[in-house]
């Protein structure tokens, strides 16, 4: 696989390091993700992790995709992914 592009609207929180802010919000993100996270949700989900297992997976890959813009800015942001209003899933 490729890859696939997540739309999703759910609340964003961001924890970093000492003296930064902490400001989850609500943001509509539509980002392409590589085949590698598809095949650690699907992995995941053979195995029995449950859905905040896999929120946690998402996290990370719309972390380092997204927000640290595939690891050229916002080093050490740690993402939180929760209040999830919805997510859809399209192959890229």
């Amino acid at each position: 696989m490729d890859g696939f592009v997540i739309h999703t609207r759910a609340r964003f929180g961001f924890a970093a390091p000492a003296g930064s802010s902490d400001d989850p919000r609500v943001r509509w993100i539509t980002q392409y993700l590589p085949g590698e996270v598809a095949r650690e949700l699907f992995a995941a989900r053979d195995a029995g992790a449950g859905e905040q297992q896999q929120m946690v997976i998402l996290a990370r890959a719309l972390g380092h995709a997204y927000f640290r813009d595939g690891g050229r800015r916002g080093h050490g942001l740690h993402i939180a992914f929760t209040d999830v209003e919805f997510a859809d899933f399209s192959i890229g």
